[in-house]
């Protein structure tokens, strides 16, 4: 099943997904400087940097968060390797490496226009890091008081999204062989090329602002409206929550569960991030319920301590069994405490995201979210429900 905000277990009918499987060639960047050819003008290293561009922008090439620019390859006077030949010496290494760094950028380049662009019909902005494939065509949006630039937000969202992709396999205690597939995230002013992509390469067209292709493929394409995200940090949590739930659907084995009745974890883990984020969880990604004003404006902690203490809580036993897109508003809010005991409570132990993903796993077999529970935690539902409401009475504030 796929929907606007859901997922797939695997590619949609006459895709393109297996065609696509290509990674990028890791840069070596900036170019080795050995042998030492003695040159006052570059110290040795053979070429010098490029004085075409932001500093902010080359340090990103530095610290290996990115790897292409699109933006960078446009550059005449360095074809995008932020570094030209040194003209007072002769280092034929770092020549051949520049040399060699420039055609797999073009190469890469290509490969994206012929992905992209030719689909839609008009150029956009590329990068590709680590972890990601990134296509940016937002318009300039402020960044606390600065206008970045769709070039400069292509940077930005890159950046924060390695980074969170970090804090995620650090918080989650995942292996290096967990969740090896590449992400591909789309950033899309106009409706028409939302709607191109999202059924070229998720497998439905969507009026919705979100779309993510989960399970085997990792793909999301965002529509940016501003009634719904109006300012950055609102795009950016809104990119926490759904790539939350990518990631958890391409931990070995890719499967999203989403649909399998483990609609509790996979509802609580994008809101778990949200809050690690700055505290606050205002992302539903489903229409029906996201049409809804956000509960409590996405501020949780009290308004579920009185809903624990008042005793209207919803059922576990209940809510545990729902698909993620039947679950409503203020079970979308116990939801993400439920997760937030699981890694913060005493129920986790010393290792909560190592149990968390074995009982994810459990969940990926198909298995009800009872077996999971006895299998990891050692507790029942109704055992379950009772610790992490003495949890909340115990560490959430009451006003």
């Amino acid at each position: 099943m796929i929907a606007s905000g859901g997922g797939t277990l695997a590619a949609p009918k006459n895709s393109t997904q297996d065609k696509y499987r290509y990674v990028p060639r890791k840069p070596r960047f900036p170019p080795r400087s050995s042998p030492l050819v003695p040159c006052q003008w570059c110290k040795g290293k053979g070429c010098l940097p490029c004085k075409k561009h932001r500093k902010r922008h080359v340090q990103d090439f530095v610290d290996g968060v990115l790897w292409y620019c699109s933006e960078a390859a446009a550059c005449k006077t360095c074809g995008g390797a932020l570094l030209v030949d040194c003209k007072h010496c002769t280092n034929e290494e770092a020549e051949a490496d520049l040399a060699k760094y420039k055609k797999n950028l073009q190469d890469w380049l290509k490969r994206r226009r012929a992905r992209v662009d030719d689909l839609i019909q008009h150029s956009v902005l590329h990068a590709a890091g680590p972890h990601f494939d990134f296509v940016c065509d937002l318009k300039p949006m402020k960044v606390g008081k600065v206008r970045f630039k769709t070039h400069d937000l292509l940077h930005l969202y890159l950046r924060r999204m390695e980074e969170f992709r970090e804090r995620y396999i650090k918080v989650l205690q995942l292996g290096l062989g967990d969740m090896g597939i590449r992400t591909e995230v789309f950033f899309w002013r106009d409706g028409r090329d939302h709607s191109l992509a999202s059924r070229k390469f998720c497998g439905i067209s969507t009026k919705g602002s979100g779309v993510k292709l989960m399970g085997i493929y990792s793909i999301y394409s965002f529509l940016y409206q501003k009634r719904f995200t109006p300012k950055d940090a609102d795009v950016h949590r809104t990119l926490v929550h759904n790539l939350a739930h990518i990631f958890l659907s391409n931990i070995k084995p890719e499967l999203w569960i989403g649909h399998l009745k483990g609609g509790w974890v996979d509802a609580g883990i994008g809101h778990y991030f949200e809050f690690l984020l700055d505290g606050k969880c205002s992302t539903y990604c489903y229409e029906e319920v996201a049409s809804n004003k956000s509960f409590k404006s996405g501020k949780w902690l009290v308004p579920v301590r009185k809903m624990v203490a008042m005793k209207k809580t919803p059922s576990f036993s209940e809510v545990s069994q729902k698909n993620t897109d039947t679950i409503g508003v203020k079970e979308h809010a116990v939801c993400f405490s439920w997760i937030h005991y699981l890694f913060e409570g005493d129920l986790g132990g010393k290792d909560p995201g190592k149990k968390f993903v074995r009982m994810v796993r459990i969940l990926k077999q198909k298995k009800p979210t009872r077996d999971a529970l006895r299998a990891v935690y050692g507790v029942s539902p109704l055992g379950f429900e009772r610790k992490w409401k003495e949890w909340v009475l115990k560490t959430y504030p009451s006003r």
